[in-house]
């Protein structure tokens, strides 16, 4: 039977990992639109721009191992300069890298979604391509299950989520989707520096160090992204 769904445009950024696993093929046997497989950064970043996927796959390396492939800070680098050049594209990051404070700056730089690659397979990555398509985010399971080595918030879910005005709570599942206060306050049609005091609110509220901490008390209390978004 014929399936007239377009299928999923993705870019890979190759490190060993991925040729090893046989990425490319194994996600094109899953249906999904390979358009490019590189290993080189800039190329990669320059096809983002000039023929825009809908989801961008990195394999990483740790900084010590990255003799082959990219690091990952050459991935956040890179994450960087495609929110600079504003790019509608969806960045996952697949990587053995599970220091807390660099996949928090991965998410604090644009990053959509970040998978550990132990015993991660091709139906997995599809499955994540197709779940950020949707608007979703991505963290590690392992870092849901500390979020970041703090305590969870330990009310259960429908008294936190009282305890938030309807307003806080629209604001929260926005920063769950990813968006920026700027896209936060065109969605909802309030100012910026409104957005900034809600959000203010929910730190305070919800226990969250920073932007991406929030958005795992989010994942926690299931608040999805909105579908506008």
């Amino acid at each position: 039977m014929a399936n007239n769904q377009a299928a999923i445009r993705v870019s890979i950024l190759e490190g060993p990992w991925a040729a090893w696993e046989n990425l490319a093929d194994g996600l094109r046997g899953e249906g999904v639109a390979v358009t490019s497989v590189t290993r080189d950064v800039r190329l990669f970043l320059d096809g983002l721009g000039t023929d825009p996927p809908q989801v961008a796959v990195m394999d990483v390396e740790g900084d010590s191992e990255a003799a082959v492939g990219c690091s990952v800070t050459e991935g956040i680098n890179l994450l960087r300069e495609a929110r600079k050049r504003r790019l509608e594209v969806r960045m996952l990051l697949l990587s053995a890298v599970s220091a807390p404070e660099v996949i928090s700056q991965c998410f604090d730089e644009g990053a959509s979604g970040y998978l550990f690659r132990k015993g991660l397979g091709t139906s997995a990555v599809s499955s994540a391509i197709n779940s950020l398509v949707r608007g979703e985010r991505l963290f590690p399971v392992q870092l849901l299950r500390n979020d970041f080595e703090h305590p969870p918030v330990t009310s259960p879910t429908a008294s936190v989520l009282l305890a938030l005005t309807q307003r806080e709570r629209e604001v929260l599942a926005y920063v769950a989707g990813g968006a920026d206060n700027l896209k936060i306050a065109a969605h909802l049609q309030i100012a910026e520096r409104t957005v900034k005091s809600h959000v203010t609110q929910l730190y305070r509220k919800l226990g969250a160090e920073n932007r991406t901490q929030l958005a795992l008390r989010a994942c926690h209390l299931g608040v999805r992204p909105p579908p506008d978004l």
